[in-house]
């Protein structure tokens, strides 16, 4: 039975870990910025990973039912394997259509989490922003004393948060082998968070470049005809 439970769960790497927090460099860019933008699915199934196993215990996912994660590249039988190792509040077994679990009632300092279902598409910066916050704990500066309860975080506006640090080293271990530096999940979770406030990115701005290369290829068309005719009056 709890091997059936694991499979699951090892497909996208979600066994918990320890380790001390490694000093890593922020990427230059995700894949998913810019215009042309895609999203990095690969990220996106590792993110998700770290989404389950460290931020929803406290953060829920509203929008989102376990079927949407074959947009990730997720099987069938992967996703039903997921869903069935989930007990919902009323002690069922989750299934495919089922939304993402809620966590149970927690209130940190006074602040309720947030729903992470559209958080990238509600932060200025979206997925860089995302990244920064989750690795922008720190001491604080000297002579800022900060509110009971609250922590440290460089990104954050005003720079005092109810959220602890969470990521860690190996907080959760990689189904694909990469290492799991704290930034490394930092930055797969801010890519899965990216996809989950627009699953359709990747799509959306592969139709804007045909759009883009089809009506330029007309432009081209119709200077050239413009061009021959002004060749033929004249």
């Amino acid at each position: 039975m709890m091997r059936h439970v694991l499979a699951p769960l090892l497909a996208v790497g979600m066994l918990a870990g320890g380790g001390a927090r490694a000093r890593e460099a922020p990427p230059t860019r995700f894949q998913s910025e810019g215009p042309l933008g895609t999203i990095d699915k690969a990220a996106a199934q590792r993110g998700f990973a770290v989404y389950q196993g460290v931020c929803a215990s406290c953060h829920g996912m509203s929008a989102l039912h376990y079927r949407d994660l074959e947009g990730l590249g997720l099987t069938p039988e992967q996703v039903a394997g997921l869903a069935a190792s989930v007990k919902l509040a009323d002690g069922t077994a989750a299934t495919p259509d089922s939304s993402f679990k809620a966590p149970g009632a927690i209130n940190m300092g006074g602040a309720l989490p947030p729903d992470l279902s559209s958080i990238v598409a509600q932060r200025p910066g979206g997925t860089r922003y995302i990244y920064d916050f989750l690795t922008g704990f720190r001491p604080p500066p000297e002579g800022v004393s900060l509110l009971p309860g609250h922590f440290y975080n460089a990104a954050f506006p005003g720079g005092q948060v109810s959220m602890p640090a969470v990521l860690r080293d190996n907080a959760v271990t990689y189904a694909d082998g990469t290492k799991a530096t704290a930034a490394r999940e930092a930055a797969d979770v801010a890519e899965f968070l990216t996809w989950a406030s627009d699953p359709n990115l990747s799509e959306r701005h592969e139709v804007g470049l045909r759009a883009v290369i089809f009506f330029a290829f007309l432009t081209i068309v119709a200077l050239a005809a413009k061009r021959r005719i002004w060749r033929r009056e004249g």
